[in-house]
């Protein structure tokens, strides 16, 4: 068969409020469907198209199969658009990834829907789909439970990008190059937080890669791509920590660089933050999330930063744990970077204030401000559902840069986010750089992040003022996605 993979673009409206910025940063591909293409027998052959880099798709080319994804609940519609697209031809399309999975209801409207881990299904779809049988949808729990944790094959994976028979817009293009390249130690999850769809998808199963695996994927990444440098796209990295030590040696002994998103608590155990600083780690991405400790519980339902006996969560000793976090990536000379997100149904504005003041004092080479993203199928959509809380059911708008959620204490949600613009772009003057990025020269590397995100958060409300005024889409080919 001849099987088109699609990563979605998102579908833009120049409607959004005017202090609406950004989206989501995209790895050089979709670890979703470059885990499919993977598993996909050699016989087929395999296309692979990234709208979001500008890859146009030709609906006259004939398809025997289209495998689309929804990791992002943001693209959700423009899946639909293009599994209508291709049913105008005669084209089956299945839809799978996280937002398919928990909205089947939905997505079956549009296409065949694979529903939760596609690692046990995937060979049967493919089977049905030759016989131009696919089922309506497919549920991962009607197959045999996942007991591994499947790993990229990167040749079939090249091979699938070299193949497209997409239109290419050159200078969007270049910026795959500029995307780190994915790479997982782990799949799944054990925790069970509120806001993330991990819980709904993986059930707390959690997966480790062989470190043999990984070493051979290296390899084989080193040679066909060279990427500048790594992600690693774990749910939840790190927690084994025998595993995560003989992987991150993996990683020592290719002599690679990386980047990783880690828990502050995982932070604080023995020495993480050194063996990373030690195997190629660039920067460190922690999840704070809050300087609330009832947000964390009651809204995140995660309430586990909490590093050592005697400091129990609550609000006076919350930032002592993130601060000894931070002091160990500092002692280590890891450097990180910091999240957080904003729930207007709990958060005010002066906690937006103090979090920018928190993080301008912490020493971190980047930070960012998000609102949370009642993701459908959650159990914090569904709450905040029940209580009338959500704003829109526009699956286009459902970014951490849109308000969705309804603020507290007669605030409107136009004044919500416009505190939101202007508090992140107290993060990132374009005066005074903060000292600890310049270090002891005129001019450190380590500005080079900042600088980008300060000028680009300021060319997106440009562009979006721009498109207010022309009813036309402008080439910003290297903003942040």
């Amino acid at each position: 068969m001849r099987i088109l993979f699609v990563n979605p673009n998102e579908i833009k409206h120049i409607e959004y409020s005017d202090y609406a910025m950004g989206g989501y940063i995209r790895p050089y591909f979709s670890p979703a469907l470059g885990m499919l293409i993977s598993m996909t027998p050699e016989h087929h052959n395999v296309e692979y198209i990234d709208e979001i880099i500008g890859e146009q798709i030709d609906f006259n080319r004939r398809y025997d199969l289209v495998a689309i994804t929804t990791t992002w609940t943001i693209q959700a519609q423009r899946a639909y658009q293009i599994a209508d697209g291709f049913a105008k031809h005669g084209v089956p399309c299945i839809i799978g990834g996280n937002h398919a999975s928990l909205c089947v209801e939905e997505a079956s409207r549009y296409a065949s829907v694979a529903s939760g881990m596609a690692e046990n299904m995937w060979e049967q779809i493919l089977a049905d789909s030759e016989r131009r049988s696919l089922r309506p949808v497919y549920f991962a729990e009607e197959f045999p439970d996942v007991t591994r944790c499947a790993w990229f094959d990167y040749r079939k994976i090249k091979k699938a990008i070299d193949d497209t028979h997409a239109h290419i817009d050159m200078v969007n293009g270049l910026s795959r190059n500029m995307r780190p390249f994915p790479i997982l130690t782990s799949r799944g999850c054990p925790h069970t937080c509120k806001m993330c769809v991990t819980p709904e998808i993986y059930h707390k199963k959690y997966f480790a890669v062989d470190p043999v695996h990984l070493e051979e994927q290296l390899a084989t990444a080193e040679k066909l791509f060279k990427p500048f440098m790594y992600m690693f796209i774990d749910e939840y990295f790190g927690h084994d920590p025998e595993h995560t030590s003989a992987c991150l040696q993996k990683f020592k002994n290719a002599g690679v660089k990386y980047g990783v998103q880690v828990t502050p608590n995982l932070l604080c155990e023995g020495n993480l933050a050194r063996e990373l600083a030690d195997t190629g780690c660039v920067v460190a991405s922690i999840g704070l999330e809050s300087l609330n400790s009832e947000v964390l519980d009651d809204d995140f339902g995660k309430a586990e930063p909490s590093i050592q006996p005697g400091m129990e969560l609550n609000d006076q000793n919350i930032e002592a744990s993130y601060t000894a976090a931070i002091r160990k990536c500092q002692e280590a000379k890891l450097p990180f970077m910091l999240f957080w997100l904003i729930n207007p149904v709990r958060n005010s504005i002066e906690d937006m204030e103090k979090i920018v003041e928190f993080s301008k004092r912490s020493g971190a080479v980047l930070s960012s401000l998000n609102f949370a993203v009642p993701l459908p199928g959650t159990k914090f959509f569904q709450e905040q559902k029940r209580k009338n809380n959500i704003l829109s059911y526009d699956w286009s708008r459902y970014n951490t840069f849109n308000i969705l959620l309804k603020p507290a204490n007669g605030i409107s949600a136009e004044e919500f986010q416009k505190a939101m613009h202007d508090n992140f772009i107290k993060l990132y003057p374009i005066s005074g750089i903060p000292a600890h990025l310049m270090g002891d020269a005129s001019f450190s590397i380590e500005v080079m992040p900042y600088i980008v995100t300060s000028v680009a958060v300021r060319l997106e409300y440009l562009k979006k003022m721009v498109e207010k005024t022309f009813p036309f889409s402008l080439p910003f080919p290297f903003m942040p996605k």
